[in-house]
């Protein structure tokens, strides 16, 4: 006695067909070793940039001082006007 109406005929709508299911093979590729590889590049051209600046550091610090000092003598001349 307990049974609840059903107001639809099930009858009437086609049950969904099961999709296929696609076997995944897995596939053993280790992404380690290009990893590695991929951090050494970082690694040494970080340091081919950092060696760079250091065979730079005297010739730039020449050329600043180079400036440093024409300006001084640009002003010297400036105020003797």
């Amino acid at each position: 006695m307990n049974t609840k109406p059903k107001l639809v005929d099930p009858n009437w709508f086609q049950k969904p067909k099961p999709k296929p299911i696609k076997k995944i093979i897995p596939t053993n590729v280790d992404n380690s070793l290009i990893i590695n590889i991929i951090g050494l590049c970082i690694l040494v051209i970080g340091g081919l940039c950092i060696y760079q600046r250091y065979l730079d550091k005297e010739k730039k610090e020449l050329e600043t001082q180079n400036k440093i000092i024409e300006l001084n003598e640009y002003v010297k001349r400036n105020i003797n006007l």
